[in-house]
């Protein structure tokens, strides 16, 4: 890109909004830091995109928390794909259904929520 290129764009990027500037800033320094490390070619993922898929995978897991407390769940969106004792063949399992790229997670009771014991004895 020629220098004239360069000036041209920035004067055209100067009439962004703060939100829209902050957003091309976190664009520019992501594929920045890509590119230093060599990853320049990988992917991008679109934000909401990856925002609606942490929203299923936090679906499933307050509906099925109890279900399958104590156990590493292998989730594909909001579809389980594997559970175990550990996280080797919950993800095994889910490699084995075709999912390349399983959310992976340790599911914990609401029993043993670390704060628990203490509101018990602040109400006491």
């Amino acid at each position: 890109m020629s220098g004239e290129e360069l000036t041209a764009l920035k004067e055209q990027l100067a009439g962004l909004t703060p939100q829209e500037k902050l957003e091309l800033a976190k664009f520019l320094e992501e594929e920045a830091v890509a590119g230093l490390s060599g990853r320049a070619s990988e992917p991008r993922t679109n934000q909401s995109a990856t925002d609606a898929i942490r929203a299923q995978h936090m679906a499933w897991l307050k509906a099925h928390r109890e279900e399958y407390a104590g156990r590493y769940v292998a989730l594909d969106g909001d579809r389980l794909a594997g559970a175990d004792a550990t996280i080797r063949e919950a993800h095994d399992q889910a490699r084995q259904q075709g999912v390349e790229r399983p959310f992976l997670t340790h599911i914990s009771s609401a029993a043993d929520a670390p704060f628990g014991g203490w509101q018990q004895w602040l109400i006491n």
